[in-house]
């Protein structure tokens, strides 16, 4: 049974429920009892099933690769059997689309369209350099965009902050991606990954500049007015690291990840503090 646990990678569906909820919390602007607590744990569900589902079938479709680079994870240690982890994944997927359906059509069509692009990126886009980045990029910040058509019905404005939420994740998400492939390029067997393509220098600029354009995008909110000043302090904290893993996305890319992560953390935090 553990085995099953960590194939969902508890920590990345964690962090994506907790997305669901902030998006929730910002357009209540932190009015707890005003939320809509059925939509919310219902988009909850959804999502911690979706991305179980993509993180089991990538640990599946990854699970020679990962005898080297992650030797720990269940399959290549014989905790779960291939064949086991592939029904598991369509199981949670089968479960997130039903779910999706249920909350509202659009959200429907974002869970169709991520499983395309799940699947594009497992079996071609993965090996396509920027493009998978991209994926990984457009997977990871549409969870936003799934939160605000959950509730849109009960906050008609909600798109406006939801947009730029969206926005900022996806810059520091194909960062933070691009870090990972320099840090595993040694094991990156089959895969043609953007180190590989344009050499670990070039990777290394590429996101850098994403982490930059985040980096220059996080003032916007303030001074359009969907966040208010404490948004622009809390950021800045969070665009001070987001440089520091732009400076040491080369030598260091375990770091310049780990660090894109905690920055993205403090900007989710940020967004709260904007509506105080």
């Amino acid at each position: 049974m553990r085995g099953y646990v960590e194939l969902l990678r508890i920590k990345n569906c964690f962090m994506a429920v907790l997305s669901i909820i902030i998006v929730a919390l910002v357009v209540a602007k932190l009015d707890i009892a005003s939320m809509p607590f059925i939509e919310i744990l219902a988009a909850a569900i959804v999502v911690f099933m979706f991305i179980g589902a993509g993180n089991t079938l990538n640990d599946y479709l990854d699970r020679d690769i990962d005898k080297k680079n992650h030797p720990n994870r269940p399959i290549p240690r014989g905790k779960v059997s291939p064949k086991a982890a592939l029904w598991y994944s369509i199981i949670l997927f089968i479960i997130s689309i039903i779910g999706g359906l249920w909350l509202s059509l659009e959200c429907m069509f974002i869970i169709l369209i991520n499983l395309g692009i799940m699947l594009a990126y497992e079996f071609r886009a993965k090996s396509m350099g920027f493009i998978g980045n991209l994926s990984i990029g457009w997977l990871t910040a549409s969870i936003f965009l799934f939160a605000g058509f959950a509730i849109i019905n009960i906050y008609p404005d909600i798109m406006e902050p939801v947009i730029f939420m969206f926005l900022l994740s996806f810059l520091a998400t194909i960062g933070r991606e691009i870090a990972k492939d320099i840090q595993d390029i040694k094991g990156d067997e089959g895969r043609n990954t953007l180190p590989m393509r344009i050499g670990i220098d070039k990777a290394r600029f590429v996101a850098a500049m994403a982490f930059i354009f985040a980096i220059g995008l996080s003032p916007f909110p303030y001074y359009y007015g969907t966040f208010g000043f404490w948004y622009l302090i809390t950021v800045m904290f969070a665009d001070a690291i987001f440089i520091y893993a732009a400076y040491v996305v080369a030598q260091k890319p375990e770091k310049s990840q780990e660090s894109a992560k905690l920055a993205m953390m403090l900007s989710l935090i940020a967004f709260l503090a904007g509506v105080i």
